[in-house]
């Protein structure tokens, strides 16, 4: 995205919650991201917790791994040819029940590890269908102008809600409610939630009924269109890389308090709460860029960032340094995460929106679904030695996109013609 665009931020960093349509959205995303980040967070504690195996909260993780990474493009290609009220609606539901069952089974002391994957493999398949929705629902609701500008909305409340998320586990589990509790009071969050997107509009389709085709002609149209353009092929690829890295921290954490610094595994609330705080606080301040020439080169050294941020934890010696180190992790993923998403929705066609998303979505599968590898890898040589091979994958490969960027400007080369869509019939 150049400075061209800068018009569209003429109402400020903030200028998309004027709208109250959007306004609306993006509480009811904040909370619904607060309680899923709460759920998200506390399943490889509550799995580490259950079997005392690094690997076994990586498996727990892969649950929602498989409904993220396989079913997500198919929810992408509906978002795109439906109206996006019911399938948020069912997304929010489904995730609501998941979260308070597996809260009744840890009170009454009846969950296993096999149960909870069972769950976040469930909840899985709720978000590959309401994540797609959501994002284009929200490119539906605001005009043009300040398209770009809600996307960066949307990841600083989505980081707001990482802040809410931990300082919630904080603050709950450490009671009298545990952790059965807190995924009770999570699972309560749906029911403020539900009215309030009730109250939303509902958009009719992108994609007319008379243009609609096959499921697997609209997917391949759509991996067509993102594979290619050079720019936004560039982006998704960054993006699943730092995804993939970046959530190792939170499977990886548990174990590491356990067994490397001899704290409770449970004891993550505090680490996650300085994670998400540098997260919000640098995403603040990069809402200030947008629509510039420095988001690619500040997107980039975000991602260098948290990389530096897992030596750092790689080689903390107590729990005072653990919080410290959250500090660059956190600030690295959100800063990268918020601009990568901003330049990725922005330029792209609004009749692709659900199939982008969907397919970005697939980075926090894939992220899901090598979980326990990380987990049977920290089993096996160390969480410390497996920390740095995190970070120095997200070097290598974020050096190697920097090379292609730079490649790009060189040779003043723009992202390509976007891809048509393949003719009717």
């Amino acid at each position: 995205m150049t400075s061209s665009r800068r018009g569209e931020f003429d109402g400020g960093a903030f200028a998309a919650l004027r709208d109250p349509q959007y306004r609306l959205l993006w509480s009811s995303g904040m909370l619904a991201t607060t309680a899923f980040m709460m759920s998200f967070m506390l399943m490889p504690a509550l799995a580490y917790d259950i079997t005392g195996s690094n690997a076994s909260a990586g498996i727990a993780t892969m649950g929602s791994g498989l409904g993220m990474f396989f079913i997500a493009p198919i929810g992408g290609v509906i978002a795109d040819r439906v109206r996006k009220k019911p399938m948020v609606l069912v997304g929010q539901i489904v995730p609501g029940i998941v979260i308070l069952l597996i809260g009744l089974l840890v009170v009454t002391d009846s969950i296993s590890i096999v149960l909870l994957t069972l769950g976040t493999m469930v909840m899985g398949f709720g978000f590959a269908f309401m994540g797609p929705a959501r994002q284009a629902w929200m490119a539906e609701l605001v005009p043009p102008r300040l398209l770009a500008n809600a996307v960066a909305v949307q990841q600083i409340g989505q980081t707001a809600a990482q802040v809410l998320a931990p300082l919630g586990i904080a603050l709950l589990v450490g009671t009298v409610l545990g952790v059965g509790g807190t995924y009770l009071v999570m699972a309560s969050l749906f029911l403020i939630i539900l009215p309030v997107t009730m109250k939303l509009r509902n958009t009719p389709p992108a994609v007319s009924r008379e243009d609609r085709r096959s499921v697997g002609v609209e997917l391949s149209a759509g991996g067509r269109y993102l594979f290619g353009d050079p720019q936004l092929r560039l982006l998704w690829a960054s993006f699943v890389v730092v995804i993939v890295c970046g959530f190792a921290f939170q499977t990886l954490l548990p174990g590491f308090l356990d067994q490397v610094l001899d704290h409770d595994a449970t004891d993550i609330g505090p680490v996650f709460l300085a994670f998400a705080l540098s997260g919000l606080l640098v995403n603040l301040g990069l809402a200030r860029i947008i629509g510039g020439s420095l988001m690619w080169p500040v997107m980039l050294g975000m991602g260098l960032l948290m990389a530096a941020g897992f030596a750092a934890l790689a080689v903390t010696p107590s729990y005072g340094f653990v919080l410290l180190a959250a500090i660059p992790l956190g600030m690295g993923r959100s800063g990268f995460m918020m601009l990568n998403q901003t330049l990725l929705l922005s330029n792209t066609r609004p009749e692709f929106y659900g199939r982008v998303t969907s397919m970005t979505m697939m980075a926090f599968g894939s992220q899901a679904l090598l979980a326990p590898v990380w987990g049977v890898l920290a089993d096996s040589i160390g969480i410390r030695n497996t920390l740095l091979i995190v970070g120095s994958v997200a070097v290598v490969a974020l050096c190697a996109a920097a090379v292609v960027w730079l490649r790009f400007r060189t040779d003043g080369q723009r992202a390509a013609a976007p891809a048509p869509a393949v003719p009717a019939g």
